[in-house]
């Protein structure tokens, strides 16, 4: 126990000593204030702490989607741009430098002089590393917590939640660091090829949902062409082809063009959609056995979800309205493509998508154990 508080003791003053905990925590604070001059009224909501006022009938304190609009911007923009972009990096280039440094010639000798499994002493520094963070978050949700719980009168413990999805996010990108760290001893390498792995595996996320949204609108464009070609069949059989009159004739060859060009598009959408799939499932395989930073960040917003399904992604498909269509998504198959890829990503259980992360994550500390245990100092 001495140890394990003496090398705590050591990675804090270490992290201190860098001055960027305290800056991080001073930005996560201005977050807080920024968050919490948001208020609704009766009449719609405001901002800056009244200075700014908007009225709408749908967003104020009178219905469900100003809870929906104040949890959605810490679930899904705060956490999703501050915790898990900006936050993380500064963590990364405060922490990158703990296990180079550690391994430097004489760092690691004191600590080897004493009776220390080498492995407990790698787990141990690895989560003294993740304390950074641990902290960091902790802070921050103490700060949202009381926000929401002062403006809209909710007080969802929920909220800190983030504590331990950030947690884990960060412990994907940095198990990656560490191996590179033990490899080359250099806390620069170590960072740089960290970044280039996190921003390949946003890369290969991000074209696996793009592809995934374009062969649900194949899918959606080719029933809805199917629908268009029995409406047009049935309507056309409706009409008498031995009749003389010159309407029926006309009518006839308008239904017959419109049926042409309904088959057209539905064969379009089947062949766009065959096209899509020898691209679709490599990157599916590949992103399935890699660690799921966004999906981890997005189990936030489904838990904290409305129970009655008001949502961020609602809101912009119109669902405030009743209308099904709003100013962003004007057409009824960009709303449809959206509520079905919601539905397709919601259907990933947690246990998957932390599950998988996890396993990748213990292969690449397990690699860099062996590393630093087998090393000769």
């Amino acid at each position: 126990m001495s140890v394990f508080l003496a090398m705590a003791l050591d990675a804090y003053r270490e992290l201190n000593a860098k001055k960027l905990f305290w800056i991080t925590l001073g930005l996560s604070g201005m977050v807080v204030i920024a968050f919490g001059s948001i208020g609704f009224n009766e009449q719609g909501m405001s901002m800056f702490y009244g200075l700014w006022q908007i009225d709408s009938e749908f967003v104020n304190s009178t219905t469900p989607w100003s809870r929906t609009l104040y949890v959605g911007i810490f679930s899904d923009f705060i956490v999703g741009l501050w915790l898990s972009w900006i936050a993380i990096i500064l963590a990364l280039i405060s922490t990158c430098t703990i296990f180079p440094d550690f391994l430097a010639d004489g760092a690691i000798d004191l600590v080897l002089s004493k009776p220390l499994h080498r492995v407990t002493l790698f787990a141990m520094k690895f989560g003294m590393s993740l304390m950074f963070v641990v902290l960091q978050v902790m802070v921050f949700c103490v700060g949202i917590f009381l926000c929401v719980g002062l403006r809209i009168g909710e007080w969802n413990w929920m909220i800190f939640a983030a504590v331990p999805v950030v947690t884990v996010v960060y412990s994907y990108i940095f198990a990656v660091c560490v191996l590179t760290g033990v490899l080359t001893r250099s806390a620069i390498t170590a960072l740089l090829l960290t970044l280039m792995f996190w921003s390949s595996l946003f890369g290969m996320q991000t074209s696996q949902s793009m592809l995934l949204q374009y062969r649900i609108r194949f899918e959606i464009e080719t029933a809805n062409a199917e629908r268009r070609i029995e409406q047009l069949e049935t309507r056309l059989a409706a009409i008498e082809p031995d009749s003389n009159d010159p309407g029926n004739a006309f009518a006839r060859a308008d239904f017959q063009r419109r049926l042409e060009e309904a088959r057209v598009d539905r064969e379009s959408s089947i062949d766009g959609g065959a096209k899509l799939a020898p691209w679709h499932i490599p990157i599916r395989v590949i992103t399935a056995v890699l660690p799921k930073t966004q999906p981890t960040v997005g189990l936030l917003s489904r838990w904290l979800k409305d129970s009655e399904g008001f949502s961020i992604a609602g809101m912009m498909r119109g669902d405030m309205t009743g209308q099904r269509t709003s100013s962003l998504m004007p057409d009824p198959t960009d709303v449809e493509v959206t509520h079905r890829l919601e539905k397709k990503l919601d259907a990933y259980s947690g246990w998957y998508i932390i599950g998988t992360s996890l396993a990748f994550e213990a292969l690449v500390l397990a690699a860099a154990c062996i590393v630093f245990v087998r090393r000769d100092y």
